[in-house]
C-alpha cells in the first residue's frame, strides 16, 4: 500500500536503562511465521550448538595448523551476529511485521493481513512463536530486543551504544537513529566519484578523520581494480605535528570493507614512514573477519599495501616536481 511505501528505510535503536533492555529495529519488509520459523529456528536449534562449538574450538587452539578453523569465516555469515545477541542476554525477542510475501524472483510482494508476531527465546535450544500483544506497536519491519544480563548493562547506556555506533557503523547506508537521534551523518565521501567531491567536502572530511584543523595540503582521492577493488581517500596535513616536536603521530589510515570499520588507524595498510598521511581505505575484497593470524588475510593486506604505497609514492613525486616550494615546505 501507498503506507507501506512511504516507510522511510531506517535503523532505530532504543535503549532502556530501566529495563535493561536494547532494541533494535528497521524498517524493511520484516518476516512471515514460516520465515521465523526457518531463519531464527533453525539458528536456535542448531546455530547456536554450532557457534559454541566453534568459539570453544578457537579458545582452545583445536588446530593451529587450520589457518581458519571457522571454515568461511564465521564473521560475516548468515546467524552468526544474531547468535550473538544470547552473549550478552538473558532472553532475546524478534518483533516482527511482515510486508507480504517475497515472489520467488524476489521482484515482487504480496500484501498480506497478517499482524505482527513475536519471536522469543532463552536461547537453550527452544523458541515460541505468537502474536504480538495490540499494546505494542510493530510497524511493518522487525525490532530485536535484547534483555540484557545484568553485569552487561552498560549496553543499555545511551552515551555507550552512541560511542560503539559512532566508530563501527559512522558510514552504514541507512540513518540509524538513537533514541530518536540520527548518529550517522557523515558521508563515506571515498565511495564517491572524485570528480564530484569539491573542497569543502574534503576539508569537512579531513578534520573529521585527522582530529586536527588545519586545511589539507594536498588529496589523493582514487580507486583501483586490481590487485583488490580498492577505494581510498588519502589527505597530506598542511601541518606537520613530528616537525614541530609534537610527539611521535600514530599511523593515520583507517581500513574499511564495505563502510564497515575493520580496524581504526591500521598500522599494516601503510609503512611506517607514511604516518602523517591521514584517510581512509575500503575493500569489498576484504572479509569483516580479517585477522593477521590468517596467511590468507596476511597476503591480500600485503597486496594492498604495495599498491597503495606505490600510488602515494608516484603522488609525491609529482607533487616535488610540479609544486617543489610546497614539497619542501613540508617535508
Amino acid at each position: 500500500s501507498g503506507d507501506q511505501e512511504s516507510i522511510p528505510l531506517e535503523i532505530r535503536i532504543t535503549t532502556d536503562e530501566a529495563a535493561n533492555t536494547l532494541t533494535i529495529t528497521d524498517t524493511g519488509i520484516g518476516m512471515t511465521k514460516e520465515e521465523m520459523v526457518s531463519n531464527l529456528g533453525t539458528i536456535a536449534r542448531s546455530g547456536s550448538k554450532a557457534f559454541v562449538h566453534e568459539m570453544n574450538l578457537k579458545a582452545q587452539g583445536a588446530d593451529t595448523n587450520d589457518i581458519d578453523p571457522f571454515g568461511e569465516g564465521i564473521i560475516g555469515r548468515f546467524g552468526v551476529g544474531f547468535y550473538s545477541g544470547f552473549m550478552v542476554s538473558d532472553k532475546v525477542d524478534v518483533r516482527s511485521k511482515s510486508a507480504g510475501k517475497v515472489s520467488d524472483n524476489e521482484t515482487q510482494i504480496t500484501e498480506t493481513d497478517d499482524g505482527p508476531i513475536v519471536w522469543e527465546s532463552t536461547g537453550t535450544g527452544k523458541y515460541s512463536i505468537s502474536d504480538l500483544s495490540e499494546d505494542i506497536r510493530q510497524d511493518r519491519g522487525t525490532s530485536v530486543v535484547l534483555h540484557l544480563k545484568p553485569e552487561l548493562s552498560q549496553y543499555s547506556n545511551e552515551s555507550t551504544i552512541e560511542t560503539i555506533l559512532k566508530k563501527y557503523s559512522n558510514f552504514v547506508g541507512f540513518p540509524i537513529f538513537l533514541n530518536g537521534t540520527r548518529v550517522n551523518t557523515i558521508d563515506a565521501i571515498w565511495l564517491q566519484d572524485p570528480k564530484t567531491v569539491d573542497e569543502d567536502k574534503h576539508s569537512a572530511f579531513y578534520k573529521y578523520v585527522s582530529h586536527m584543523h588545519d586545511e589539507p595540503l594536498s588529496t589523493i582521492h582514487f580507486r583501483m581494480d586490481a590487485p583488490l577493488d580498492i577505494k581510498a581517500l588519502f589527505y597530506i596535513p598542511s601541518f606537520h605535528q613530528e616537525k614541530y616536536g609534537m610527539g611521535r603521530m600514530e599511523p593515520g589510515v583507517s581500513l574499511y570493507s564495505r563502510k564497515i570499520l575493520i580496524e581504526a588507524k591500521s598500522p599494516d595498510i601503510l609503512p611506517d614512514w607514511c604516518r602523517f598521511v591521514k584517510g581512509v581505505v575500503d575493500s569489498e575484497d576484504l572479509p569483516l573477519s580479517i585477522s593477521r593470524e590468517k596467511p590468507q588475510d596476511t597476503a591480500l593486506v600485503g597486496k594492498m599495501r604495495k599498491a597503495l604505497t606505490r600510488k602515494l609514492i608516484s603522488h609525491l613525486s609529482r607533487m616535488m616536481k610540479k609544486e617543489p616550494e610546497k614539497y619542501k615546505d613540508e617535508f
